[in-house]
């Protein structure tokens, strides 16, 4: 691990892993979720010739909080690290509810962003859509609306605990759309292992995190950048079973973007990325531009 101090005083987690000479890829998680977060085969970035950096974003793991942050602020931030590491340009990959944070670095950071990969991504939702997604999200708007961050950090905090509690078992608790190949996936002693390391660490500190994260992603709030101005390539991948982010949604998303396309893993959901992280890979090699 390596922390750094940017700017305006606040403390910044990231790591780097795979190939120390090789093309430089920032990969954002999830939430809840940080820098932990990495592929079960650990030679799969050395060999695709990638050197991954993830980070903690504001109040995960090692990270100073931000609350009230919009997804915007990850340019800021992640041109700090690159900067830091002598890294002029990169792809970006955003898993899940990283998908919006590597969008906006896409569209923020300009010629500095290679390629970009939102797999599994979070996209701005209609009001049906919202009101068919997964308990657990469908609620956290809920309570954002209604209570405000406040409410919203005592449900997680009930929720953290119970997660901490098990954290080799939450994600196939908290996966109820995963087909059995994903499940099988999910149930694999090094993948267990990974994301418990991962959900732990992250979550350390407490739920200020994952809390900023979901009043960034309430539907119908700015995220500070608009995707249609994003002039990369970007590639979407997304399972047509997603209850954590409906199909419908990132369709609309993707005929904003000038140079994106699609691809629909049919029958799966939203845990179906992590089976799928090489083919991700090798396609944002060829598109790096």
């Amino acid at each position: 691990m390596a922390t750094m101090r940017l700017g305006d005083g606040r403390g910044y987690a990231f790591e780097e892993w795979g190939d120390a000479r090789g093309r430089a890829l920032f990969w954002l998680y999830g939430a809840p979720g940080g820098r932990l977060a990495r592929h079960s085969d650990p030679d799969l970035w050395r060999r695709l010739g990638l050197r991954v950096v993830t980070v903690d974003r504001p109040g995960y793991g090692q990270s100073t909080p931000l609350p009230g942050r919009p997804v915007s602020h990850v340019a800021a931030d992640v041109a700090a690290v690159a900067d830091r590491l002598g890294i002029d340009r990169f792809a970006v990959q955003g898993l899940s509810a990283g998908g919006p944070y590597a969008l906006a670095l896409a569209a923020l950071l300009g010629d500095r962003v290679a390629a970009c990969a939102a797999v599994g991504s979070v996209a701005p939702l209609t009001v049906a859509e919202e009101a068919a997604m997964a308990d657990i999200n469908r609620e956290s708007f809920r309570l954002v609306r209604e209570e405000g961050r406040a409410g919203l950090a005592r449900r997680l905090t009930d929720l953290r605990e119970k997660m901490l509690a098990d954290p080799y078992g939450s994600q196939v608790t908290h996966s109820p759309d995963a087909s059995p190949e994903e499940r099988d996936w999910l149930t694999r002693p090094e993948v267990r292992r990974i994301a418990a390391e991962n959900l732990v660490d992250a979550l350390r500190p407490g739920v200020d995190g994952w809390a900023d994260d979901a009043v960034a992603l309430v539907p119908g709030q700015p995220w500070g950048f608009d995707p249609a101005t994003i002039t990369c390539p970007v590639r979407f991948w997304h399972g047509d079973d997603d209850a954590n982010s409906p199909l419908s949604a990132v369709r609309r998303l993707v005929t904003a973007i000038p140079q994106a396309a699609l691809t629909i893993w049919y029958g799966e959901g939203h845990t179906a990325p992590s089976r799928h992280a090489e083919d991700v890979l090798v396609d944002l090699l060829a598109h790096w531009r």
